[in-house]
């Protein structure tokens, strides 16, 4: 299961990394360590305009963690599709960090050793399940359908209009948003402080994979393989699509 803890899991080196995009002439590395020992001034930190240039100009991003490295990305990207929520930006920013190791996407947690390739495989899951059981199933569900349509969306594309029935974005979106709305209603969301950050990924499934769209798009570039004509044609829909949700 995935929990909003990217700002939690900061280490040493990310540490290293706020300070030198954030010092002043003069100033103490000591003054800005302490100020990041408060949540809040961490926060207001985080979202300092200078640490996202130094990211884009920083070349050896791997001496920093996915998770600061995502909480930034997530972070600016959607608060440009209007998404102003730190919890949200951070469990997004932890499901990343996480989806981007092994085979962790294709499995319920990390224990697990049964993994789905398949939504289908995954809703079939849910007619055996007990109430425990449902909450982790619909939550990855919901993650798996964000991760994939928003950070592979050529793959998706690709797939739905050369190999039909691949599912296409409207069904990733479906499946995505109600399981997640379905999961933010469970007694287990409220015991870990999900249900909000799930309720507003169910509400707002498309605006959030548009976000990590145009964050695949402007900084990670994953997916080479699908055709330019396919992925320019992909953009000017995802452009559409902002413009009829009213982000411009």
């Amino acid at each position: 299961m995935i929990q909003a803890q990217a700002r939690n899991k900061l280490n040493q080196d990310d540490r290293q990394f706020i300070v030198t995009a954030l010092r002043r002439q003069e100033e103490r590395d000591g003054t800005i360590l302490q100020l990041l020992a408060d949540a809040d001034m961490r926060d207001a930190m985080l979202d300092h305009p200078r640490l996202f240039e130094h990211l884009l100009e920083f070349r050896q991003t791997t001496s920093i963690s996915p998770f600061l490295y995502f909480y930034i990305l997530v972070r600016h990207a959607l608060r440009e599709f209007k998404i102003d929520d730190r919890a949200v930006a951070d469990y997004v920013a932890t499901l990343l960090a996480e989806f981007g190791q092994g085979n962790r996407m294709h499995r319920i947690d990390r224990k697990s050793t049964k993994e789905y390739k398949y939504l289908v495989d995954l809703m079939a899951e849910l007619l055996d399940a007990n109430s425990e059981q449902t909450f982790y199933v619909q939550s990855h569900l919901g993650n798996y359908a964000l991760f994939m349509t928003g950070i592979f969306p050529d793959h998706v594309y690709h797939r739905a209009k050369y190999h039909p029935p691949s599912p296409d974005f409207s069904y990733y979106e479906q499946v995505g948003s109600a399981n997640f709305q379905h999961a933010s209603q469970h007694r287990m969301a409220e015991k870990f402080r999900l249900a909000d950050i799930l309720y507003l990924l169910g509400q707002q499934f498309r605006q959030v994979r548009l976000a990590l769209n145009h964050l695949t798009d402007s900084f990670l570039h994953l997916d080479r393989h699908a055709g330019t004509t396919d992925r320019v044609v992909r953009r000017l829909d995802n452009f559409r699509e902002k413009r009829e949700l009213d982000l411009e």
